[in-house]
Parts: structure tokens; C-alpha cells; sequence
């Protein structure tokens, strides 16, 4: 258990919409994040092609492990949907075929597609009440995050910029679990990842738990 709270929690936004496979991989976060964003723009293209599993609002789906993106840090976004785009990522299991046809969708299959839809994201109001645990282990939660996500994810959760550092605080607890149960697959390569599959369910559970009461505020430094 030692080696296990070493890890760094990477996590969020699985089904979001992405650009189609077409984009440059190496090229396309550049290009997408120099451009000045439409947030409004970003706001059309979400209700049209998100808004039916991540909600109006962003909100996501806590029992369906369905993220919240509302509220994500942009560059993360950006970087994320670029990997959905290249196909690096290709979203869950129950979800995936879903995403795979957002992905076709020629509005969406550009670089400022994803600008702007980062850029609405990353303004919106996040979720008021994520989906939580039984709360029965939070200060185990507390000792394993504070040991070994805190350093990249802040103390509260808030992610950075700096290296595209998702937000997790405040995130729904099933899908935070969901993500820790396939940590060591979707991230293999890092050093955390070993350590992450070595958590124990009970230790995964606590651990969700305790991030998705955390604010989200802040930036880690």
C-alpha cells in the first residue's frame, strides 16, 4: 500500500465530443488553443452534439458515470479532445460508441471547434452537488490524496494549466471510480500507474469519495 498513495489521480472527461480522427495529432492542440475562442460558439456546438449525456448544463451523470465538465480547465480540455481525435483515447466502453459518432460530425471536426468548446466549458458554473460516496472512509480518502494526488491536483482539487493538470475536485464519485479502476490501462507508461492498480477497491472507494467533496477551487502550484 506504500508504493499505491505515490500515484498522481488523472482524470475526467471520457465522452466529451472530439474532432475527427482527420487532425494532426502533434499539431492540433497548438493550433487550437493560439486561436481566439467564441465561447458562444462553443455553447451551440454542446447543446447540439453533448447536451444529451452531459446535460444541459454540463452537469454530467453521476449513477452513469458520465463526467461534469462544466467548469474543466480549458487547456485540458483541448488536449483531451485532441487525443479522442487521434484516436489515443477512445472513451469508455458504455459510452464510447456514442462519442465515436460526435466525432464524425463535421462542425466539430476542426481545431476551433475545440477552442471554443473549451472555452464555454471552462466558464460555465461547475456542479453544485457531484455525486458522492457513502462518506463511511473519508479520512482514508483524505490521507491517500493528500499523499499522492495533492502535489499535481492542489489541495483542493483545482487541477493546473500548467501541464494540463485535469480538475477532479468536486468530479462524481462513480465516475471518479470508474477512472481509478482503469488508471493502470487508460494511463499505461507512468510511473503511477502500478502504484494505482495496487489500490485495493475499498482504498479506491474511500479515495473517490473524498475527492468529489473537495471544492475544485484554486490551481495546484
Amino acid at each position: 500500500m506504500a508504493a499505491a498513495i505515490r500515484f498522481c489521480l488523472l482524470t475526467v472527461l471520457a465522452t466529451a465530443p472530439a474532432p475527427a480522427a482527420t487532425l494532426p495529432p502533434a499539431e492540433a492542440p497548438a493550433p487550437a488553443a493560439s486561436m481566439a475562442p467564441d465561447p458562444q460558439h462553443g455553447k451551440v456546438l454542446y447543446l447540439r452534439h453533448c447536451a444529451s449525456c452531459h446535460g444541459p448544463r454540463a452537469w454530467g451523470d453521476g449513477p452513469r458515470e458520465i463526467p461534469a465538465l462544466a467548469g474543466q480547465r480549458q487547456a485540458y480540455i483541448i488536449e483531451q479532445l485532441t487525443h479522442f481525435a487521434d484516436g489515443d483515447r477512445p472513451g469508455s466502453e458504455m459510452h464510447g460508441p456514442a462519442m465515436r459518432d460526435v466525432l464524425h460530425a463535421p462542425d466539430v471536426n476542426r481545431p476551433p471547434a475545440i477552442r471554443d468548446l473549451g472555452a464555454w466549458l471552462a466558464q460555465i458554473p461547475r456542479v453544485p452537488q457531484p455525486d458522492a460516496g457513502d462518506g463511511r472512509t473519508l479520512a482514508s480518502g483524505k490521507s491517500l490524496y493528500v499523499r499522492g494526488c495533492a502535489a499535481c491536483h492542489g489541495e483542493q482539487g483545482g487541477g493546473s494549466d500548467a501541464g494540463s493538470i485535469p480538475r477532479i475536485g468536486g468530479q462524481h464519485f462513480r465516475y471518479l471510480l470508474s477512472r481509478l479502476r482503469e488508471f493502470a490501462s487508460v494511463h499505461r507508461g507512468l510511473d503511477a500507474a502500478p502504484a494505482a492498480s495496487a489500490l485495493s477497491l475499498e482504498a479506491q472507494q474511500s479515495l473517490a469519495d473524498y475527492v468529489s467533496r473537495l471544492p475544485g477551487s484554486g490551481s495546484a502550484p
